[in-house]
């Protein structure tokens, strides 16, 4: 029997989901976005992880996957993990390996900026305001972006990525391993 592979997509807001979104159509048949009404952020994704990694638990005989996806503003990526972690109750039991979180950070602009081939980033600036004014000129797009997480990279750019923006490089990991799962 073939497996209907699916993968809930729990983000804050409307920019997040138009990063991730196409990358996991990449893989999994069907994409579930949680409902995001009436508001978003990282409140939002805090109170509803719990709910969602509970789903992957009670159906671990279906394909389903998790990708969470929650800025990592000023508490940055080992605070949001550890926070994520926490309102999942990990315990390292199987089911867990079908969970991937990504924390872009400072914002998903800063990884969409990178994405887009902007190199003169860190993840301690706010780039919200920058992005959207290079992607009303054209520049620059979540569109972009996604094909930038599929470019094949350089060890010296891998290398480069992983000293300045050490939370995408986290993120490229979970993504491979939800894809490994996909693909199992």
């Amino acid at each position: 029997m073939l497996k209907k592979l699916r993968c809930l997509l729990l983000c804050e807001d409307i920019e997040q989901e138009r990063l991730f979104r196409p990358i996991l159509e990449r893989h999994f048949r069907r994409i579930y976005v949680e409902p995001r009404k009436p508001h978003g952020g990282a409140s939002f994704v805090l109170q509803r992880v719990g709910r969602c990694a509970t789903y992957i638990r009670q159906h671990q005989q279906e394909a389903v996957g998790l990708l969470v996806v929650i800025d990592g503003d000023t508490a940055g990526l080992q605070d949001r993990l550890a926070a994520i972690r926490a309102a999942v109750g990990s315990t390292g039991s199987p089911w867990e390996k079908r969970i991937a979180i990504c924390v872009p950070s400072r914002t998903v602009e800063t990884w969409e900026m990178w994405l887009c081939g902007l190199r003169e980033i860190n993840e301690r600036a706010e780039y919200k305001t920058i992005f959207r004014r290079e992607a009303e000129k054209g520049t620059m797009s979540s569109r972009k972006a996604v094909e930038g997480w599929f470019a094949s990279l350089s060890p010296e750019t891998q290398q480069i990525e992983e000293t300045r923006l050490p939370a995408l490089a986290h993120g490229r990991k979970e993504g491979a391993r939800l894809q490994q799962f996909a693909k199992a």
